[in-house]
């Protein structure tokens, strides 16, 4: 990338551990830790752009806050605790409607985190492969247009701007 990442490697070791519970392997794709995700996450907070500054200083608050809780309740980081121990962190920032006072911003943090984890996992291949994405395939013969559920769809919403349908 033309800038400089941000992450470090005990961080990135971190990203790794969270991206396995958050993406487990299942039947038809490997584990999000089995993948690139902590190198698509470090280029995306380290880009220079607003959004990615928002999210830079709140990922790298909400890991320096998951290692210090881990050490607190554990003994140690984050990715040197068990995946049992690393699921009951989660279990305290991970469902809105549980969260405890005075951890919103870890909260936040962690909802950030897996909406990024996500769309890193479904940009890769195999992640694109688990749901059936086909990306722009080349077609044989002549283009025989929408279909009808699209274009009634697309003239449904020309229709509620006011445009002329197609």
């Amino acid at each position: 990338v033309p800038w400089p990442l941000t992450l470090t490697p005990r961080q990135r070791a971190a990203l790794k551990a969270m991206a396995g519970l958050m993406l487990p392997a299942d039947s038809h794709s490997p584990s999000a830790a089995a993948l690139p995700i902590d190198a698509f996450l470090d280029e995306w907070v380290s880009a220079p752009y607003p959004q990615q500054r928002e999210d830079r200083a709140l990922v790298l608050s909400g890991l320096q806050w998951l290692d210090a809780d881990c050490v607190r309740r554990f003994g140690a980081r984050f990715a040197a605790i068990s995946d049992d121990q690393r699921r009951q962190v989660f279990d305290t920032v991970a469902y809105k409607d549980r969260v405890a006072p005075g951890l919103e911003k870890p909260a936040q943090f962690f909802a950030r985190l897996r909406a990024l984890m996500l769309g890193g996992f479904y940009s890769l291949p195999e992640g694109m492969a688990d749901i059936g994405y086909l990306g722009n395939k080349p077609m044989a013969g002549d283009y025989p247009g929408p279909t009808p559920e699209a274009l009634a769809h697309l003239n449904a919403g020309l229709a509620k701007l006011g445009l002329k349908p197609v």
